[in-house]
């Protein structure tokens, strides 16, 4: 779904890169019209019809398309019930659809940017950092059979392709996250047999899967103290070369693990006046395996509070009542503290949330991750 905000992120992570010594400096004329691109250069590859998948091969990068992402988030908590969630995402983003072919070693045609972050539940405190790099001099990278890829010590590899077992690597600021994850559930193609369309124009769509649910089992860092934790994640990757379609201004997206094992994803793009899109789709799964593909009539979503940040002076939603008529399904989505915001080089939410059946009453029934774009 992030398929919009990937090309916003990097264009500016460009802006960022360029005044850095890891880089080649670029013209600000070149910088600025990548800030403004929305059509890319011709020779990218773009999601029209559905592929056969293959694993682990599909794991890894997708050059020929323009952006790509593979991202993790959880909530974790120790035995002595201090809870966190985490957030772990590696976007690629290329500047043009074939390598470079200059003998510089600085000269390439991807940028690698990472965001990290731990919601710090128990003390409702959340740090998210930034980085970014082009893959030269191994300051930036990907290792194919098996995947690794790494931003400096920052990294996420596929230790064990049998069982889809997952390790990530963070640490920044006191801050880290040193993680294992192994798939509770099969690989999950979302869309149409993974061709996840964002508006009804051609192309205008991302290659999608995800693996819904995942053990975690590992450690979290805080400046204080190494807290071994356990818990549940979510793994997505998505690759495309589109952006948002004209007039759609962001989207909320939902990922929902229930204790009665069902998993719900789903997504909702907005137009510039705040109504759902009717690209907006998502998937249940059932315990039992039975996916259940959501269009936008199946779901209804009415928010009931809203959160406004100090820093940014956004806007969020920050309770939503959810109704899947299809699946009996009437929950409440509740963030697990209110700021989670993400302040580096642009702004949006992301983080962890709690559901619960109906009413902030009813006892918590599964968790989650939400992500907001477009508020600001």
């Amino acid at each position: 779904m992030r398929s919009a905000v990937v090309l916003i992120i990097i264009s500016l992570a460009i802006a960022t890169i360029c005044s850095r010594s890891l880089v080649e400096q670029q013209s600000t004329g070149t910088v600025a019209s990548l800030l403004t691109e929305m059509d890319p250069p011709p020779g990218f590859s773009y999601a029209i019809d559905p592929i056969a998948f293959e694993f682990p091969s599909d794991h890894n990068a997708h050059p020929d398309f323009r952006s790509e992402w593979w991202y993790f988030t959880g909530n974790t908590s120790t035995d002595d019930g201090h809870e966190f969630g985490f957030q772990f995402t590696i976007f690629r983003f290329a500047l043009k659809p074939s390598p470079s072919e200059s003998p510089s070693p600085w000269r390439r045609s991807n940028l690698y940017m990472g965001h990290f972050a731990i919601s710090d539940i128990s003390a409702g405190t959340f740090h998210s950092y930034e980085r970014q790099a082009r893959p030269a001099l191994n300051f930036a990278g990907e290792r194919r059979a098996p995947l690794r890829i790494w931003i400096g010590d920052w990294s996420l590899e596929l230790i064990d392709e049998g069982s889809e077992t997952w390790h990530v690597l963070a640490k920044q600021n006191g801050y880290a996250l040193d993680i294992n994850l192994r798939a509770e559930r099969p690989i999950l193609l979302q869309g149409d047999q993974g061709l996840s369309k964002k508006s009804a124009a051609p192309g205008n769509a991302s290659y999608y899967y995800s693996i819904p649910r995942l053990s975690v089992h590992g450690t979290i860092g805080t400046p204080e103290q190494l807290h071994q934790v356990r818990g549940q994640g979510w793994y997505d990757h998505e690759w495309s070369t589109s952006a948002l379609a004209q007039g759609q201004q962001g989207w909320d997206w939902f990922s929902l693990q229930l204790d009665d094992g069902r998993e719900v994803m789903f997504y909702q793009i907005r137009d510039s006046d705040g109504r759902s899109d009717g690209a907006s789709h998502g998937v249940v799964l059932s315990n039992d395996g039975t996916q259940s593909p959501l269009d936008s009539t199946d779901f209804e979503i009415k928010v009931r509070r809203h959160w406004r940040s100090p820093d940014s002076g956004a806007r969020y939603p920050s309770q939503w009542h959810i109704k899947i008529p299809k699946q009996q399904l009437d929950i409440l989505v509740t963030p697990r503290f209110a700021d989670q915001e993400w302040r580096q080089n642009f702004t949006y939410w992301e983080g962890a949330v709690s559901v619960t059946d109906k009413s902030d009453d009813e006892p918590i029934i599964g968790r989650g991750y939400v992500e907001l774009v477009g508020y600001e």
